[in-house]
């Protein structure tokens, strides 16, 4: 009997350990706190926590601070689920928590059946500092008429935690740029009213510090109409064969209708976007001075805005805004900067044919397309009327004539506005004269007195 009793206790240590065994591993969950600093408010931020072994099973993640422990997050997991991204947003009223440092604390068990069932544990903490307080953000510039189409320049003063601040409009942000002025935190803003944006759309100040808070302000504004040009244009088979298929990159392709849509709308789509990776790049001063320049001697042919329905076999297959003027003089003819800048991009770019992108400075930029030969290269200083090369036939063009476009933060805007003399005094340099008055001037003032 007592031999029957050892084999039996035998058979379940053994058969208990077959058991446990599988269930049984000594891999430690994995956490990883992923925030860009120690300052957090109400910018979210991820928790990646996984494991190797059996699969997480628990996770709770709790703020203390002087007050004392706050439950952010106690979450349950099925079996065999090996990793997760949480999602964090401190709602501080919600938790009703305070500014000040803080423990993040972030504790990970997984489904192991050792430590008698209770699992291999992770807890992985972060010191951090709870700021939860908008930053301030105040408007200098009350007064702003805008054309439909155009441009317009406000000023605004932040608190000094700002990191990114700027101007919204619609699906558009336009930063702000600093370091004109002798005190720091004085912005200046050239933003655009797009011509594709509906008439009424509200325009908002925006500033954000590092720990994600935000702070908002209307920009009052009045809006003046412009009417733009619609019309339609025919598209010959033999434009397509000679201009649009070199440039589609389809030796091949015999579908007409296919050849311009990848030209006309998805190569003009990559080029804007070039354009504005470009325009990201400016300086933040101010590099041109008083009225920019038409192109000498030469005439308007294609109008900004203009809405263009494209005419193939008697049928309508795209439509199109043609984002600049089309000037025009003698063939070949030398290409002046309409003002002083830094060359940011000189070289071909699709539709636009060879290409000058010239940085006026805090976001202004001027484009030259169409052009036959290129003078000057990126990082060259120009000056206004400085020749930039010639015009030409190259990219999507009928004809021998520059493509000249303007640009604010990678925005298409009216580019008469830029020749006014007057506009640019009662829009741009009353309002920084204004602020020079009050805040000083720092460094050296390139804009016009």
């Amino acid at each position: 009997m007592g031999r029957f009793f050892t084999l039996l206790f035998l058979i379940l240590i053994i058969g208990g350990a077959v058991y446990i065994y599988p269930k049984v591993e000594w891999h430690s969950p994995g956490i990883d706190i992923k925030l860009d600093s120690d300052d957090v408010g109400v910018k979210p931020f991820d928790v990646l926590v996984s494991d190797i072994g059996k699969g997480l099973k628990n996770v709770s993640i709790v703020l203390i601070n002087e007050s004392g422990e706050t439950v952010i997050l106690n979450k349950d997991y099925p079996e065999g689920v090996k990793a997760d991204t949480i999602n964090i947003q401190i709602d501080a009223k919600k938790l009703g928590i305070k500014n000040g440092p803080a423990e993040l604390r972030v504790t990970a068990v997984d489904g192991s059946r050792l430590r008698f069932f209770s699992g291999n544990r992770t807890v992985a903490s972060r010191k951090i500092n709870l700021d939860l307080t908008p930053p301030a953000a105040d408007l200098l510039s009350t007064e702003n008429y805008i054309n439909y189409g155009g441009s317009a320049l406000v000023l605004y003063k932040t608190s000094p935690d700002v990191v990114k601040s700027g101007v919204t409009i619609g699906d558009y942000f336009f930063p702000g740029y600093k370091g004109k002025f002798a005190e720091d935190d004085v912005y200046l803003v050239f933003f655009a009213y797009p011509y594709n944006v509906p008439a009424g759309e509200s325009i908002a100040l925006i500033a954000e510090d590092g720990a994600g808070n935000k702070k908002s302000a209307n920009v009052p504004y009045t809006l003046k109409d412009i009417a733009y040009r619609k019309s339609n244009l025919n598209i010959s088979t033999d434009f397509i064969e000679n201009v649009m298929l070199p440039l589609s990159g389809e030796s091949g392709e015999t579908d007409y209708k296919k050849i311009f849509l990848k030209v006309n709308s998805d190569l003009r789509k990559k080029n804007d976007a070039k354009i504005k990776e470009v325009s990201a790049g400016s300086k933040d001063e101010i590099l041109w001075k008083g009225q920019f320049h038409q192109l000498s001697n030469s005439q308007v042919e294609a109008n900004f805005a203009d809405e263009r329905t494209y005419i193939f076999n008697e049928e309508p297959i795209d439509k199109q805004y043609h984002l600049g003027y089309d000037l025009a003089v003698t063939k070949r003819y030398p290409i002046e900067a309409a003002n002083s800048g830094i060359v940011a991009y000189a070289g071909e770019l699709g539709i636009y044919g060879n290409t000058v992108i010239i940085d006026h400075g805090m976001g202004v930029s001027t484009l030259y397309g169409h052009m036959s030969t290129i003078d000057v290269k990126v990082g060259d200083k120009v000056k206004a009327d400085q020749i930039l090369g010639k015009t030409g036939q190259t990219g999507l063009a009928a004809g021998d004539h520059l493509h000249y476009g303007v640009y604010v933060s990678g925005v298409a805007v009216r580019p008469v506005e830029w020749w006014d003399d007057k506009w640019i005094k009662d829009n741009v340099m009353l309002k920084i004269e204004q602020a020079n008055a009050e805040f000083g001037t720092k460094g050296s003032d390139n804009a016009q007195n």
